[in-house]
């Protein structure tokens, strides 16, 4: 690689007039392994715009989108996830126009200037009809290391009237900005200090994610956190366990979990999570070797909990298949295969 080599780049557009069903298939099969993404037919063709730039930074991805003139939708659900493998969080600052999310069944709307964080690993639900926007997509742990729950970040929105909304939104903007000048050699050094920025902002709203109510604020719920991850395997593993370790009485651990719903339906969850990630991540594990490694001793009582959970079997997670390709060029087909190869990358490190 030459010191001054510019980054990998990659562009698809429509422009007024030309041809939307074609764009359009491009633009969803290029974001596939991220969303399912649907387009509605615009009334207008001349209205009609969905443009896409990806740039590979090496241990990142930014991606440049623009869409206007009808209904985007775009949907990451249980096998969605299961299938890409994805573990990765997206920052994204909207430029221009608004969009709805729904996100642990809650909708909220996106304006221009706000920031927002996404996990990869979480369903999200988004319907738009004109937004442009930035998005930074990078690996877990060069944001947030392994200790930041999951459940913390995933829905971030900081309006932009905040000044951690201002500052990481001017930040994306002057990178996108630079990404023409940038070479190959300086990315990786731009994107560690991007991300360590973003880390310190956003760091006092995770913390407050993290301790879900005043009664549970401070050191004990979060250890007990901690310690039902690292012994997710262990059977026996439930509220005598938890007290015995920790010298509770079984009525103030309650009332440490009442507020996220009980320590019982904390740890089922969170047995539930780690058996879908292993599933959807090591398709060469069995369904009742990972159960047993999820701490469950029953295989038909892990499938029945697993299917109410994420309206999957755990055998569909694990031989999800790719899906068959849309009716594009070969050309077209290699772009839209190299952003998919960037991503499995990004998402390797």
């Amino acid at each position: 690689m030459s010191p001054a080599a510019k980054l990998p780049t990659n562009s698809i557009s429509a422009a007024p007039g030309a041809d939307c069903r074609r764009a359009s298939q491009l633009f969803a099969e290029t974001l596939d392994p991220v969303f399912r993404t649907t387009i509605a037919t615009p009334e207008r063709i001349d209205d009609f715009r969905a443009a896409l730039s990806t740039y590979f930074m090496g241990p990142a991805l930014f991606f440049v989108a623009d869409m206007l003139g009808t209904t985007y939708t775009f949907s990451r659900d249980s096998a969605r996830i299961a299938r890409s493998g994805l573990d990765l969080i997206l920052v994204q600052r909207t430029l221009d126009g608004s969009d709805l999310r729904t996100v642990n069944g809650v909708t909220m709307q996106v304006e221009a200037g706000d920031v927002s964080i996404f996990d990869l690993t979480r369903p999200l639900h988004t319907e738009t009809q004109h937004c442009r926007n930035l998005t930074l997509v990078l690996p877990r742990h060069l944001l947030f290391g392994t200790d930041v729950q999951n459940d913390a970040l995933h829905g971030l929105l900081f309006k932009r009237s905040t000044s951690t909304a201002r500052l990481i939104g001017s930040h994306l903007c002057a990178l996108f900005e630079d990404l023409p000048d940038i070479t190959q050699a300086e990315a990786p050094t731009i994107v560690t200090a991007t991300a360590n920025l973003v880390t310190n902002l956003v760091a006092p709203a995770i913390a407050e994610r993290q301790q879900p109510s005043p009664a549970v604020r401070g050191a004990v719920i979060m250890e007990i956190r901690r310690y039902i991850e690292q012994h997710i395997a262990t059977t026996d593993l439930g509220p005598d366990h938890l007290c015995k370790m920790f010298g509770l009485s079984r009525a103030s651990l309650y009332r440490l979990f009442e507020p996220i719903g009980g320590v019982t339906d904390y740890i089922r969850t969170r047995r539930l999570r780690a058996a879908f990630d292993m599933l959807a991540n090591d398709r060469k594990r069995g369904v009742g070797e990972v159960a047993y490694a999820c701490g469950f001793a029953d295989i038909s009582a892990f499938s029945r909990a697993f299917r109410h959970q994420f309206g999957m079997s755990p055998s569909e997670v694990r031989d999800m298949g790719d899906r068959g390709p849309l009716s594009l060029g070969p050309a077209e087909k290699q772009s839209a295969t190299s952003v998919h190869d960037w991503l499995r990358f990004v998402g390797s490190l």
